[in-house]
């Protein structure tokens, strides 16, 4: 009975994505995402035998066949679940998952965005910055940082800087003010992740049309 009740538990607490994004009888398919929770990110790994098993979980084991079953961390720092099977059942696990997975490529990049999604990203930005007093001119400054596996910004260099050096001093404080952003790893490894954003300044009171400029000035002469 207690081997059912943990095992219940860990099947209801596995987050594994088994097709993220995968591509079966030459037919594309992906998961529709959603913003990430908190919750989202928090995923369990399984070893069995102290191995981890790409594709491999609790469900494909018989309740029967486990040994013994313990939480602790793993290598990497991750709280997980350790399973332990027969030799025999191990192999078996691992040629189960191999026909299961055979048709299927699976995706296990981590997901990164910004809390509540990435469309919210130009929001905050457009809502913190503070355009340097008497500037000029409309353009990106381009910034590149890491998203560390816990979700925080760091290492901001500016790689496309503006000749005004208020400006590229004004994209790192926005980088520097960035919220945590939300990460969900599928595999135990973890490893930070480089973004490049580019940060628009505008001349305040200043107003910019999309399209050819000639265009513009043809259409409206007033503004030559």
């Amino acid at each position: 009975m207690k081997k059912l009740l943990l095992i219940s538990l860990f099947i209801v607490q596995s987050c594994f994505v088994f097709a993220q994004n995968c591509c079966k009888n030459d037919s594309a398919f992906k998961e529709i995402q959603f913003p990430l929770t908190e919750q989202d990110t928090k995923t369990v790994f399984y070893y069995f035998n102290d191995e981890w098993i790409t594709g491999a979980n609790p469900e494909m084991v018989n309740v029967d066949s486990i040994l013994n079953m313990e939480v602790r961390n793993d290598e990497y720092g991750n709280r997980a679940v350790f399973i332990s099977i027969s030799s025999v059942n191990l192999e078996k696990l691992k040629s189960d998952v191999k026909e299961a997975t055979k048709n299927l490529w699976v995706n296990y990049d981590p997901i990164c965005e910004f809390p509540g999604g990435n469309g919210l990203l130009k929001e905050w930005l457009e809502a913190n910055i503070q355009i340097p007093e008497g500037y000029k001119g409309n353009e990106r400054v381009v910034v590149s940082f890491y998203v560390q596996p816990d979700g925080s910004v760091t290492d901001p260099k500016v790689v496309r800087p503006s000749k005004n050096e208020a400006a590229n001093a004004e994209a790192l404080r926005l980088v520097n003010a960035l919220p945590n952003f939300r990460v969900k790893f599928f595999t135990p490894k973890k490893h930070r992740i480089g973004y490049i954003l580019p940060i628009t300044f505008r001349e305040p009171g200043s107003i910019y049309l999309r399209g050819n400029l000639i265009d513009h000035v043809t259409n409206c002469p007033e503004l030559k």
